[in-house]
Formats: C-alpha cells, structure tokens, sequence
C-alpha cells in the first residue's frame, strides 16, 4: 500500500470516529440534557413565580413566632422541671394558707409521661366548707405552677355540731389532680418571688351544695361512724376497716349501726361497701371504696 494511500485510510477512519461521535452527542446525548435543562428553566420559572406568596407566608411566619416568643417571655404559669409527693403537699398546704382549711388525706396515683412534659397524679379525699373550697379550687387553678383538675365529686352534708346543737353544711369531695412538670429546657421554668394570686379576694358565690330544706338531722350523741365523711382503708369478706371522720379506726361487719344508718353488705371482690342511711324519712344508698395509690 502506497504511503498516500495509507494516509487516506487513516484520515477517513478518523473522519469517520469524529462523525459518530458528533453524531451520538448532538442526536442522543443533546436531547436529553435540552430536555433536563427546559424542565429545570420550567421548575425555576414557577418558584420565581411563587417567590412573592412565599415571602408573605414566611414573613407571616416570623411574625406568628415572634408573638409567640412574646407570649412565653409573659407567661404567667409556671412548670417546675420536676414535682415529688413532698413538693406537692408543701404547695397545698400554701394554697390552704389563702383558701382557709381543707381537710384531706393525699394518695399517690402514678406518672404519666409524654414527650415534652409529664404529669403526677394524686388523689384527694377530703372535706371543708363551701367557701374555703371553692377558693381552694380557684387558686388551684389561677395559682403560677401548673395544676389540673382531671376528676371531682362533691356533695353537701348537713351535721348538727355537737358544741353549738346547730345544724352546719359541710362539703365531702374527692379529687384527682395533675401536677405538671418537664425536665426539658424551654419548657420548664422555676418560680421565684411570691405569688401574687394568693393575696387576691375571691368571691365565692352562692353556696349551690346547701339544701333548700333542712333535715335537721340528730347530734351524733354516741360518736358513730358517718360514712360520708370517712374512708375506707381495707375490706375482708366479713368486715370492713374505715377511718371516721375524727380520724379514728373502725372495724365494721354487716348490719353494724352506724350515723343515721348500718352497714348493708360487703363486696370484697370491688373492695367496696354499701351502707343505708335514713335521712329524716328519706332513704340513700351510699357505696364506699377503697382508694390505692403507691
């Protein structure tokens, strides 16, 4: 093969690699990023578009946390990082100092958890006058550190006061409180000063839970048991054990007499007991159970 001819050969290989080449970028390799590019130009083209209605909702945004950073700087409730038995009762007997006394006896429930924040529940079982709980109650609710009322019953008793013979409407309750806490920053936050609602007058209305007609009920001149203002500790299958309303202990069996009435029955299996009270002419049914806590 002549050297020209050689040439030839090789320069015409090479024309031909070039045009594949050429041929592969411009027919399949162009098309494909046209393609990518005028999609990308589409996408940039609508979010240029939608540019203004994204400044306004952001500037809404920064607006909405800026009100709510003031909102929490001013915050007037308070959630300790933490809450025991201890603290708990140390703060009720704070909230008497404002409400006046209430007596109550405090069972521990439990816990409860979430993600931020938890919460301990206790049950009170108690008894005081209308006024001193319904500010009791109110302070509870207004006071800085967070507490709930998750559950209540209350209910009107009329007893005949043996020093003064007058008849007095006292009221029972239970209850069952939260106490708030959270050991995450930002979230709790520790009191400090005083509280200014416990200085402040209450007005406690009218008294909803005093009978518009009296029973005028009997001096409990033998000092039995009045069942609704005692708590049952323990039930067996024959007798029941309950504190009475003077703090005493007493072991009761069925049809034992107690005030205004007797024991009827005996439920160990709902560790309850159902007691029938006769008050003046008017007949109640009235079920006591035991309360646990830990």
């Amino acid at each position: 093969m002549s050297y020209a001819l050689r040439n030839t050969v090789v320069l015409a290989a090479f024309l031909a690699v070039i045009f594949g080449v050429g041929f592969y970028l411009t027919k399949v390799v162009q098309p494909k990023e046209k393609k990518a590019m005028t999609t990308e130009i589409a996408s940039l083209d609508r979010t240029i578009a939608d540019r203004p209605e994204v400044e306004a909702e952001l500037r809404d945004s920064e607006k909405k946390l800026e009100e709510m950073k003031h909102k929490y700087s001013k915050r007037f409730k308070v959630i300790p990082t933490n809450d025991t038995t201890a603290l708990t009762y140390a703060y009720l007997n704070r909230v008497m100092d404002a409400s006046g006394f209430v007596k109550f006896d405090m069972l521990y429930e439990g816990p409860k958890q979430l993600k931020q924040y938890g919460y301990n529940t206790y049950n009170l079982k108690g008894e005081t006058t209308y006024s001193n709980l319904f500010k009791f109650i109110w302070y509870l609710e207004h006071a800085k550190l967070l507490y709930k009322i998750g559950d209540m019953s209350v209910s009107g008793h009329e007893i005949n006061d043996d020093k003064t013979g007058k008849v007095e409407t006292i009221v029972p309750f239970t209850m069952e409180l939260q106490a708030y806490y959270s050991p995450v920053a930002g979230v709790s936050s520790e009191s400090s000063g005083s509280d200014p609602t416990f200085y402040r007058d209450v007005n406690v209305g009218l008294n909803f839970l005093k009978p518009l007609i009296s029973t005028q009920p009997p001096p409990n001149v033998k000092g039995l048991v009045d069942v609704e203002r005692s708590d049952l500790k323990a039930v067996m299958s024959d007798k029941v054990f309950l504190v009475d309303q003077n703090g005493m202990g007493h072991i009761l069996k069925a049809g034992d007499e107690v005030y205004l009435g007797y024991l009827t029955s005996i439920d160990p299996s709902r560790n309850e007991a159902v007691f029938t009270l006769n008050k003046g002419g008017i007949i109640d049914r009235v079920v006591l159970k035991v309360r646990f806590g830990k």
